[in-house]
């Protein structure tokens, strides 16, 4: 429900004032509580399910499949989300699958994707957001993080190698193990990208906003943490009447934010993954 101009006056002075007040009471760098677990869809190569208290929640499955390369060093990833509320292809929709596509591409070795010269895997990387009050664009990149942690890949059959390394060249379809015991996981030396969302009212940053805080802002920032870094960032809308409005030191305070946000919610979820 939209605020009334009272509201939004109100919420707007309480957060850009220094200390800012949220209205529930958290500080700029807390998160809401969360409810995650990863494995949960039996048919998957990776999965799991994150659910906030405010009533947001979202499923991410992960599938991989065997597909025949002209060139080997590509890296072949599809991200798709469905958002129930919304049409397909919303501007919405587009933010959140192109984002986590093109950082999952950037950061994924090539490598780790081979099966023989000539096939490899493909990851598919699908989502719903079953509800969602806040921007679910963190709340879709946590749950695909911790997906693709438990992601994993089935080893070749010991029959379709041969006697040595040089005959996984020389096989035709590739023939795999049915131990799934045996299989690899996709993060053994990789660990999937991070993608965060903040506010700015004023001169303050508030991660992990809430639909009202989203209302009374001047925009976002979008950072893409990876390796132990921020490897990338955008300036984005979060209301339609956004002034998109920045300072550098804004922009600069921002970045800091997220990247401390990101280090704790990454360590976070991959206690979650070996719990």
């Amino acid at each position: 429900m939209p605020l009334s101009l009272t509201e939004e006056s109100y919420l707007s002075v309480s957060l850009s004032q220094r200390p800012p007040c949220r209205p529930d009471g958290r500080d700029q760098l807390q998160f809401r509580p969360i409810d995650a677990a990863a494995g949960i869809l039996p048919t998957t190569n990776g999965s799991a399910r994150i659910r906030l208290d405010d009533g947001g929640e979202c499923i991410v499955g992960v599938k991989a499949e065997v597909i025949a390369v002209s060139r080997p060093d590509d890296v072949h990833v599809e991200v798709d989300c469905d958002i129930v509320g919304l049409l397909p292809s919303s501007p919405l929709q587009n933010l959140l699958c192109s984002t986590l596509e093109t950082a999952i591409k950037n950061s994924l070795p090539s490598r780790l994707l081979r099966i023989t010269t000539k096939y490899r895997y493909k990851i598919f990387v699908d989502g719903i957001i079953l509800d969602h009050v806040s921007h679910p664009l963190t709340l879709f990149s946590m749950t695909t993080y911790l997906a693709l942690l438990d992601t994993r890949l089935p080893r070749l059959a010991p029959d379709s190698i041969g006697g040595n390394d040089n005959d996984k060249d020389e096989i035709g379809i590739p023939q795999f193990s049915s131990d799934w015991a045996d299989s690899d996981r996709l993060c053994m030396s990789w660990s999937p990208p991070l993608v965060q969302l903040a506010i700015i009212v004023g001169k303050n940053v508030f991660v992990d906003a809430t639909g009202e805080e989203a209302e009374v802002s001047d925009g976002g920032l979008l950072t893409v943490w990876h390796d132990g870094r921020v490897v990338g960032l955008r300036v984005v809308k979060t209301r339609d009447s956004s002034k998109q409005v920045f300072s550098i030191n804004s922009i600069s305070n921002a970045v800091e934010v997220l990247a401390s946000a990101s280090r704790d919610i990454e360590k976070a979820l991959k206690e979650i993954r070996t719990s």
